[in-house]
């Protein structure tokens, strides 16, 4: 008699068929498993290694210490120049700044003194109108002696001549072009005038 327990019965239990669903995804570990199982087994591990000779496991290491030891490299002249080129305008902008620095200073300290110089200018001002005040100045005149002078004490000049200049101009040569040239233009002009 067969037990009432039954082992339920794998429908695919040949190697080399998936028995779960073929849509996730799997990972590494899982497809590696999977593959030893199958009995298929990775390219690179299709073939044995070979041991290892004594000489090449000493290239390989003297590989590593080549790679280990980095060798010196030659500096580039053109990223020596570039740096310091770069560096000279930084002292540039740098001096650049200080000086804008210095300017805005003097800036400022011209403008307190333009404003003490309004109100010293507002002050003179005041002072200089004041001193030349008409009632002042005819007081200080009256004091000293002086008088207004009186129509009989006014004299007018006139002279018989008309106001008039001439000016002279030095002798030209006759037998230059130029020279005739200017002749007949200063008789036009005086024509004219």
């Amino acid at each position: 008699m067969a037990s009432s327990t039954r082992r339920p019965r794998k429908k695919y239990d040949t190697p080399g068929t998936a028995n779960d669903n073929l849509a996730r995804k799997l990972d590494g570990r899982e497809l590696e498993r999977r593959l030893e199982r199958s009995g298929q087994v990775d390219f690179d591990q299709q073939y044995r290694q070979r041991r290892e000779t004594e000489a090449e496991r000493r290239s390989r290491q003297r590989a590593k210490a080549k790679a280990a030891v980095r060798p010196a490299q030659k500096v580039n002249i053109l990223a020596v120049l570039a740096f310091f080129g770069i560096a000279a305008l930084t002292v540039g902008v740098l001096l650049c700044y200080i000086q804008l620095n210095a300017i805005s200073r003097n800036i400022v300290r011209m403008k307190t003194e333009i404003t003490a110089l309004e109100v010293e200018q507002v002050g003179l001002l005041t002072k200089y109108e004041q001193s030349f005040d008409l009632t002042s100045v005819k007081e200080a005149a009256e004091s000293y002696g002086m008088v207004q002078p009186s129509e009989s004490q006014i004299y007018n000049i006139e002279l018989p001549g008309a106001n008039q200049a001439v000016s002279h101009s030095g002798r030209r040569s006759a037998g230059s072009a130029e020279s005739l040239l200017d002749r007949v233009l200063d008789k036009l002009r005086g024509l004219l005038e």
